[in-house]
């Protein structure tokens, strides 16, 4: 076969490939539910929303047809089960082809921030280190921590997962000073200021009560972290 001749069959070949894919078009399971949440929002449901759907179809084949447009209407929504009915329409080249009934739940979406990266017991959180992700609110507990202000500074008191939920338990307060450090014990009245040399005899975080001891009379006492050098002590 001559190269004319092996060009002719490739040319025929892609115009065939055309053809099919031009009169064949797929709806799929992910197409109506984007349709349907959509719809959702038209209806005025300020929330974002995930659906899933139960009974009649969820997938079709169109045949010889160049595009297809999907139409979603009666949907009526019931918000203290969060179930919904509706019905969606398919057009192809701009003539009704086929039509369902369609059932399902629905769930308000949130947005939370989870790590961005593998996160290290004891580093300090930054903006950077996190990403928004939307999820189901009925995924999230009351331990969840999940807005940016609460995690942003906030110390890793655990490894953190990428991607996965925050939990109380796993961040707090950056500890500034640590059990055995060395520490300015600062003693306040109205009238006068007293520095000495003190202890920290267990972790604190800014604006926390830790117990100290005082290097000079090895007495134990309270006071609160002001910075990593000083611990304000409570006056008797």
């Amino acid at each position: 076969m001559n190269n004319f001749c092996k060009i002719l069959v490739s040319i025929f070949c892609i115009l065939q490939t055309s053809m099919v894919y031009a009169a064949e078009q797929f709806v799929s399971e992910q197409d109506i539910k984007s349709a349907v949440e959509k719809e959702f929002v038209e209806q005025g449901l300020d929330e974002d929303v995930e659906v899933e759907v139960y009974g009649g179809n969820t997938s079709f084949v169109i045949k010889d047809a160049k595009t297809t447009k999907l139409m979603v209407s009666q949907l009526d929504y019931d918000e203290t089960q969060n179930k919904f009915s509706v019905q969606v329409e398919i057009f192809a080249d701009g003539k009704s082809v086929a039509q369902t009934a369609l059932q399902g739940k629905y769930y308000i979406l949130q947005e939370v921030y989870v790590p961005a990266r593998n996160i290290k017991k004891g580093e300090v959180i930054k903006e950077a280190d996190l990403k928004a992700v939307k999820i189901r609110s009925n995924r999230l507990k009351p331990m969840n921590v999940t807005d940016l202000d609460s995690l942003v500074e906030k110390e890793a008191k655990r490894p953190l997962k990428k991607g996965k939920l925050i939990t109380q338990k796993e961040v707090g307060e950056k500890i500034l000073i640590h059990k055995n450090d060395k520490i300015s014990l600062v003693y306040k009245t109205k009238k006068m200021q007293i520095v000495a040399k003190g202890i920290a005899q267990e972790d604190g975080a800014k604006g926390q009560r830790i117990e100290t001891e005082n290097s000079s009379s090895r007495k134990k006492v309270y006071g609160t972290v002001v910075d990593a050098y000083t611990v304000e002590v409570e006056i008797q």
